[in-house]
This record gives structure tokens, sequence and C-alpha cells, in this order.
């Protein structure tokens, strides 16, 4: 494998720098004219084509917080190996800050601006969005199933565990998250509906702390754009929040810093966005993988560390919980005035 980054590294024009692997996928690499990223991204030509199509759109809109791709000729481009394809990128270094606002709200309104820069409606029909419906009921009834028969196999236990007993007792909690996400997306899906369209913006696809970046400057920057493409900006906030909750459980953010950081910057949000957000945010499937792993490989793991981990994510849905109930009465208070 490194005889092939010393290849790759003489398609790029960096022979003779000096690198090191900076975990399974970044290689670091140090020349005279700065620090460069060598990154492997494993996927189909396809997959790879779309990305570099979203980040050619993303310069030519003028997103922000994009670091460029860059074959060191200026044009995008990926390289391959034998065995793998790489895209090579300036390194920004992560900074402390000394200085407010902390990085998450510097993160949220990078993804405000972009969404706002973007922001565009298309058309919908009634039988597409029907298709759509079904297609996300039928993944809400396999999650159903799967925590009916978690819940059913843990029961059968003659003595039950602490991560059975905790999970158990989530049970009415779970269930009660199942339904304010079907009312959240059917309030959406009535707006879509009614203007027999929707809107969608350029969404980064996993924004979360790990891949944002604070540069010296203080400039934010988000890395890890291959998920990138038009999307409701609910789904970027769905995911950037569910990564603060995994963060902070028990010392979160508060929600007006965070719903008034994205609205200062980015698009305008209504109620129906935000029943979309709900729908989003509050699933506990998360939740039910974590239990249908400890179901199947137990030992991985003491009994103590899954207990602690089930709690945790517990603790983060009902943050998440709290956070969609205050703005929900923010609109409400809003609309009776």
């Amino acid at each position: 494998m490194n005889d092939g980054i010393e290849e790759l590294l003489i398609q790029v024009g960096l022979q003779n720098a000096h690198w090191d692997w900076q975990s399974e996928r970044v290689v670091k690499i140090e020349t005279q004219d700065g620090l460069f990223a060598l990154k492997r991204w494993e996927q189909t030509p396809q997959e790879r084509e779309h990305f570099l199509h979203h980040l050619r759109y993303a310069e030519r809109a003028g997103m922000k917080g994009i670091i460029p791709l860059t074959n060191r000729r200026g044009d995008m481009s990926m390289f391959e190996t034998n065995r793998h394809y790489f895209y090579l990128e300036p390194w920004v270094e992560e900074q402390p800050l000394m200085s407010p606002p902390p990085k998450e709200l510097r993160l949220l309104t990078i993804l405000a601006l972009n969404h706002k820069i973007s922001e565009d409606e298309e058309d919908m029909t009634e039988d597409e969005l029907s298709t759509y419906k079904n297609e996300v009921q039928q993944g809400w009834q396999q999650d159903q199933l799967l925590m009916n028969r978690l819940a059913d196999q843990f029961e059968q236990s003659r003595f039950l565990s602490p991560f059975e007993l905790t999970f158990l007792n989530g049970y009415p909690f779970y269930e009660m998250m199942f339904g304010e996400m079907k009312k959240g997306f059917q309030k959406w899906a009535r707006q879509v509906k009614e203007k027999e369209g929707y809107r969608f913006a350029f969404c980064h696809g996993r924004p979360s702390l790990e891949h944002g970046l604070i540069a010296a400057d203080g400039n934010a920057w988000f890395t890890n754009w291959e998920t990138s493409g038009p999307g409701h900006p609910a789904y970027d906030l769905a995911y950037f929040y569910q990564d603060l909750a995994c963060h902070y459980p028990f010392d979160p953010l508060e929600s007006k810093q965070l719903f008034g950081t994205y609205e200062a910057h980015g698009p305008s949000w209504g109620e129906a966005d935000t029943g979309l957000l709900k729908a989003l945010m509050l699933t506990p499937a998360p939740i039910l993988a974590f239990a249908q792993a400890y179901a199947t490989e137990p030992l991985r793991y003491a009994e103590h560390q899954w207990t602690a981990m089930l709690e945790s994510k517990l603790s983060s849905l009902r943050y998440l919980l709290q956070m969609m109930q205050w703005k929900e009465k923010q609109e409400a208070a809003m609309q009776s005035s």
C-alpha cells in the first residue's frame, strides 16, 4: 500500500514529499508549498462522478467552507492506484478557539449560508409524494418490527441483564418517538401536497463536529463532502443536531442558540420544515441498531459498558426531543401573536 502512495505522489507532482497516514483513509503530506491531505475513497464510478459534479456546482455557486480539491494544476480530479481512488486537497489544521462563537455555531452558520445560497424548489406530483410516503412508512415499519422483536427476545430472558432492563424500560419512549416522527412528517407532506412541490438545497450529507474544522483565521470548513448533493435542509440539520446531542448529552447548547443561528443566516423556515426536521431527528433507529448489536454479539463489550452506552444514546434522544418541543412552542407562540 505504501508503494502505491509513492506512485500516486509522483502522479500529482509531490514526489519526494514527506507523508504519513493519519487514519485508515487520510494521508498527510508535507511539502515546501504547504500541507496537503490525500484521501482514499472507495465508491462506484457513478458515485465518484456525482461527487466531482457536486463540488464543481458548489464552487460555481460560491458555497462556503468547502476545502477545494486540487491536482496541483487547479482543477478537480481523482487519482487512481491499482487498488484505490484518492483525491487531494489542502490540509487545514484545526486550531483552538480563543473567542466566541463556539465551533458548533460557526459550523452551523456555514450550513445555513450554503442552504440559503442554493435554495430552490421542484415540482412533486401527488403520485410521487405518495410513493415517497410509502417508502418512508415502510422504513418505519421495519424499525418498529425490529423494536418489537428485540423486546420479545429480551423479555424471554430468565434474568434480565442491566442492558435488557434499560432497553425495555425505554420501550414506551421509543413508541412515543415513532408517533412524534409520524406527526412531523405528515405536517411536511401536507404542505408538499398543497404546493405541489418541495424545497431543496445543496447539502453536505453528513455534517458533524468531526467533519468540521476551524482554521487559524477563525474560518470554518467542512471536510468529507462525498455524500453531498440536493436535499431538504432538514436532512443536514438533523444529522448535525444528532451529532451534537451525542457530544453534549448532559451539557447541551441552548436550543435558542442553535435554531437562532441557523435562521439568522439560512433560508426561510416554516412549521412544515420543522415537521420534517422532527421526523428525521427523533428516530430511535440508532438505539435499535445498538440493541441488535448487543443481542448478536453481547461479549464485544462488558455489560456495564453496553448499558452505559445505551443510556447515553437515550439521553441524546431525550435532548433532541426537548429541542423540538422548544421549537414547536416558539412557533405556536409566534402564530398566536
